[in-house]
Formats: C-alpha cells, sequence, structure tokens
C-alpha cells in the first residue's frame, strides 16, 4: 500500500503545558462536581484570609494609639524614611554641584577661573582616604626623617639620606588620581616637598669645609640624574594648535616652564618660539607680539591654488611661512638657541623615503640645523605644504643643505636625490621615547590638540578606572599588536 500520498498531521499538545496549569488541571480533576471545586477554593481562600488576619491584627492592635511603643516604632520609621530622602536629596544636589564646577573648568580661558572653580569643586567633593592612592606611612617616615637629619646639621648625613630616597614617585605620590582636577596636592605630599626643596637650598646654600665645592656639583649632578627630568611636549593639530598658546602663556606667567621642549607640526611653531627668547623676551611675547604668529598666506585665487597642487603638489606657498620663521627664530641654530637660553628644543620630522626612521632634532643629534628650516620640515603636511629640505649653518655662518647630494665622481652626474623631510606629527608625534634616552626625562607634561586622540585618552581612563583582568587583557592584546 502507497502511504507517500497520505497527509501529515502536526504533533499539538492537550492541556496545559506549564507544570502549574498541570497541577491545577490534575486537582480539578480529582473534585468530584463543580461544587465540590467551588467549595474547596472557598475553603482556601478563608483559610488564607485567616492567615493574614492573625498577622496583620497583633500589628495594627502594637500600632493603637494608646500603646506608646507602637507610637514611638511609627515615629521612627517615619524619621527614618524622611533622613533616607533628605540624604538623597543632599547628595543628589551636591553631585549637580561638582558637575557645574567641573564643566565650569572645562569652560575656563584663563588660569584664576580654572583655579576658582578647582577650589570650589575641592569643597564640594567628600575627602577621601588618600592612604587608597599612595603611601601615606612611607611618605610620613621619609619626612620624618628628613626633618631630623636637618635639625642635627651634618651635610653629608643630609646628602645620605636624600641620595638614599630622593625619586620622583616616592610611595606613589605622583599618582593621577590624588592631582586630577585638584588645586592642591595633598598637605602631607607637600610638606615632603618643601622639606626636599629645603635641604637642598641647605647643600648649595653652605659655605661649611665639610663639603668641597666638587662634591656639592656631585651630589647636584648624581641627584637630578637619578630623579629625571620633565619635558613639555606640544602635539600636532593644525589650526587647533593655538590652544598651546594658553598653555605655554600659563607655564610662563607661573615661571613653570620645563627647560626640555619639544613638538611637532603645529606644535613645533610654539617650540621654537620658546627656545629662541630670554625669560624677560619671552614673557614680554605673549603680551605684545602674538600678532606675530600669522603663518599662514592668502591663498589667493583658484587659478593659483590649482597651479601649486599641479606643480608643487600643496595648497599653500611655503615661501611665507619660512619667512615669517626667520623672523621669529632670528636665524638660530639648536646649539645656538640652547647656548642663549639654557633650553632643550626638539622638534620631530619624519622622511618621505620608505626606510628611513622619523627623527628628533635637537642640539646634540643636528646642533647646526638653523630652527626655522627644522620647523618647516615639520609643518610640511602632504597636501598642505611640500616637503623641505634641512638647512644649516657651516662653519662660516653661511645657511647651506644639512643633508646635500654627494658623488665623488663628478662625471657621473649628480649624485643622489635631495634627502627631503616633512610633517614629523605623522609618524612621531610626541617624541618621549627619544627623550628619555637623549635626556633623562621621565617626566611629561603635554598638550595635545589633535581631536582624534580624545577617544583613545577616554578609553585610557576607562580602562584605568575598571583595572582588574580587563585592564591586563587590553594591554596583553595592545603588547602583542
Amino acid at each position: 500500500m502507497d502511504i507517500s500520498n497520505e497527509a501529515s498531521i502536526d504533533r499539538f499538545s492537550i492541556g496545559p503545558s506549564t507544570i502549574v496549569g498541570r497541577t491545577i488541571a490534575l486537582r480539578i480533576l480529582f473534585c468530584r462536581s463543580m461544587s465540590h471545586l467551588r467549595h474547596h477554593i472557598l475553603h482556601v481562600l478563608l483559610n488564607y484570609t485567616f492567615r493574614i488576619r492573625s498577622l496583620v491584627v497583633p500589628l495594627v492592635s502594637w500600632l493603637h494609639p494608646r500603646n506608646p511603643q507602637g507610637i514611638l516604632a511609627m515615629v521612627v520609621t517615619v524619621a527614618f524614611f524622611l533622613k533616607r530622602y533628605t540624604n538623597v536629596k543632599a547628595k543628589a544636589e551636591m553631585a549637580y554641584r561638582r558637575k557645574f564646577w567641573r564643566n565650569m573648568m572645562r569652560s575656563a580661558l584663563t588660569y584664576e577661573e580654572w583655579a576658582h572653580a578647582a577650589k570650589m569643586l575641592d569643597k564640594e567633593t567628600p575627602k577621601m582616604n588618600e592612604s587608597d592612592l599612595y603611601d601615606v606611612e612611607l611618605v610620613r617616615n621619609k619626612l620624618q626623617e628628613l626633618r631630623h637629619r636637618r635639625e642635627e646639621g651634618s651635610l653629608r648625613d643630609i646628602i645620605f639620606c636624600m641620595r638614599a630616597d630622593l625619586i620622583r614617585n616616592l610611595g606613589n605620590m605622583c599618582n593621577p588620581e590624588l592631582h586630577k582636577g585638584r588645586l592642591q596636592v595633598p598637605k602631607l605630599i607637600k610638606e615632603y616637598i618643601d622639606e626636599v626643596s629645603t635641604q637642598l637650598k641647605m647643600v648649595y646654600e653652605s659655605d661649611s669645609e665639610e663639603l668641597s665645592l666638587e662634591e656639592k656639583l656631585a651630589f647636584m649632578h648624581e641627584t637630578r640624574h637619578a630623579f629625571g627630568r620633565t619635558a613639555l611636549l606640544l602635539s600636532g593639530g593644525a589650526s587647533l594648535g593655538a590652544f598651546h598658546i594658553g598653555v605655554v602663556k600659563t607655564l610662563v606667567e607661573h615661571k613653570l616652564l620645563p627647560r626640555i621642549i619639544a613638538g611637532s607640526s603645529v606644535g613645533s611653531i610654539m617650540c621654537a618660539v620658546l627656545a629662541t627668547r630670554s625669560w624677560p623676551e619671552l614673557q614680554s611675547f605673549f603680551e605684545d607680539s602674538l600678532h606675530s604668529l600669522q603663518f599662514f598666506d592668502q591663498l589667493g585665487g583658484i587659478f593659483a591654488v590649482v597651479k601649486r597642487v599641479m606643480t608643487q603638489g600643496a595648497v599653500h606657498e611655503i615661501r611665507h611661512l619660512q619667512w615669517m620663521l626667520r623672523q621669529l627664530t632670528s636665524n638660530l641654530t639648536f646649539q645656538e638657541a640652547y647656548d642663549m637660553t639654557g633650553r632643550i628644543l626638539g622638534i620631530t620630522v619624519c622622511s618621505p623615503r620608505k626606510h628611513e626612521p622619523p627623527r628628533c632634532l635637537n642640539y646634540l643629534t643636528s646642533p647646526h640645523v638653523v630652527v626655522w628650516s627644522a620647523v618647516t620640515a615639520s609643518c610640511a603636511f602632504p597636501g598642505l605644504f611640500e616637503a623641505q629640505e634641512l638647512m644649516a649653518k657651516d662653519r662660516r655662518g653661511e645657511i647651506v643643505p644639512y643633508h646635500p647630494p654627494f658623488n665623488v665622481d663628478p662625471e657621473e652626474g649628480s649624485g643622489s636625490s635631495v634627502r627631503r623631510w616633512r610633517d614629523g606629527s605623522l609618524e612621531i608625534d610626541l617624541p618621549m621615547i627619544q627623550l628619555k634616552e637623549l635626556f633623562n626625562v621621565n617626566h611629561f607634561i603635554v598638550s595635545q590638540a589633535n581631536p582624534h586622540i580624545a577617544p583613545l585618552l577616554r578609553l585610557k581612563d576607562f580602562v584605568r578606572a575598571h583595572g582588574g583582568s580587563f585592564a591586563a587583557k587590553v594591554c596583553l592584546c595592545a603588547s602583542s599588536q
């Protein structure tokens, strides 16, 4: 018999599909009639009603107005809920004020406005347990030891004590959470820093025969090397690099400008200004000469722009920028700028060549390169300016190419092509590794003007806040790549 054409019937369920439904259905099946079912349901409801009544009646009688204990319990309960409501409201208002002052700090136009907002935020912020952020006991013990050595008055004991533990991050007191958005450092850390400064002054101002001048110089040199140095880094960022001016101006006004300054692209312009001026000239520059920072020429008509793009591969003419930088830096070389101001200037450039690594130009690696040439090359972003050849001063003080084409046999032609350099931010926006290797820098003040870096900084804060295994996995992935 052929059954291939028979209709197929899908499976279907009969009755309830859940356990509760099947249990109820089973109880109904055991009932003899509908009246018996109604009687059973009524019995269950009455049973639960009597149970609830047995619980509610004593509670109501206990809260009777004639019962003082009940009245007291009611008042305490109401007061508890009112207090909880008041605390929640106060916390919400405090959180709103903290958010307001944080926004004021972000939108501050001057340091004074920022300082006022930071002071108010500090008042609204609950005091945190600082022992969770740094080793309070270690710093306190070291402070007591330094004070004890100073009271004894022995310079050799002072030197011995400071050489033992004078490091920048003693007890993790450089933890960013201790200083982020705060106007002042914790009191204990400030006392430690003041004590170290006092004892360093005691050493170099002492006229005692206990220490010779050579020993003092050796102590200062070795201590500075062990302690490390601070550098100011100014990133690229095109027109957003104007924000560097506010950062630098504030550091100059408060006399906190580091001696090591490095940058790339538009940041190198401000670095060149800082490294080629004496301190009085630098202070007057921000008052009278900010209008001179107009580096871009007028583009001209559409035909002029098209002609430059077709012939030079760039939108802007580089000669206007070169002329402005010559006026700002006075044709100084890296070595001359260092000799005149004592500040170390670093400018990053990269090569269009495939196998040539980027460079951080400074008075050690390229002492004879003129500063304006390095800045011009560091600003030569592809499409905006054409790549530039570095220029230097020869022994007679004349401006010559830094890497001239060289050929032993003149008959073979002009030899190798001209070596050109372009925007340093393409490969090495912030030369931290180079500064660490050359100048023992272990602390950086960074003015980052590139907008695409902001999401990465938020990710960094997120990883730092959550930490744990998640941070370890992120670091592992980053290192593997």
